[in-house]
Formats: structure tokens, C-alpha cells, sequence
């Protein structure tokens, strides 16, 4: 068995569009999860594994909450590219946790609505 380190590691939800198109979205969100790992980060990646057992066409709603609820047991938030309307949900449910919320582009913290705070 391969030396595992002693610390939790960082679970970071990663927080990237989808629904705009999905396999290219999908290629780009397991190249982030890659460089997550290789930092010692668990990835939790919606996008890579709903799609597997849900249809996004006809059960957006539900695949918001289950996304919502993935949120709440990550450490962090990291943003990938511009916030769509279902990344802007996932943003406030971290910020009204008090989940830290990263910008890639930028590595600014953001606020509830997907912004650098003022």
C-alpha cells in the first residue's frame, strides 16, 4: 500500500459550467481534477458524476440540489471560468455556509454572487 500522508486532506468542490456543453465541459473539469489531485486535494466534481445516472434536460432541478448539498461537505469552492446561473447557486450556498469561495482566474475570494467582494 502507497504511503498515505498523516493529514485530511482538502476536499474542493470544483465549481465549472456544465450545461452549456457538457463533453467539453467534462473533458475540462476532469483536467482540473487532475491537477487537484496532484496537489493533494479531493476533487468532488458533479459534472463528472451525475451526468452518469441523471439526465440534465429533465432533472436540472434536482441535479441543482443534489449539487447544493455536495457543497456542504467540501472544505473549499474553486470557480472555473466566468459563473453561470447554476454555478452563481452553488457560489451563495458556499458563501452562506462559510465555505471559502476561490476564483481561479484571479485567486480573489468571492462574494455570494460570484464577484470579488467590494
Amino acid at each position: 500500500m502507497a504511503n498515505l500522508p498523516d493529514s485530511r486532506p482538502t476536499v474542493v468542490y470544483v465549481c465549472h459550467r456544465f450545461a452549456s456543453d457538457p463533453q467539453h465541459h467534462c473533458e475540462a473539469v476532469k483536467r482540473v481534477c487532475r491537477a487537484l489531485v496532484s496537489n493533494g486535494c479531493v476533487p468532488l466534481a458533479p459534472q463528472l458524476l451525475l451526468p452518469q445516472f441523471m439526465d440534465e434536460d429533465t432533472e436540472r432541478d434536482l441535479a441543482i440540489r443534489f449539487c447544493l448539498r455536495l457543497v456542504a461537505v467540501c472544505d473549499k469552492v474553486r470557480v472555473f471560468g466566468e459563473p453561470s446561473a447554476g454555478m452563481r447557486l452553488e457560489i451563495a450556498e458556499a458563501q452562506r455556509l462559510g465555505i471559502p469561495v476561490v476564483d481561479e482566474r484571479t485567486g480573489e475570494r468571492l462574494g455570494p454572487k460570484g464577484e470579488p467582494p467590494r
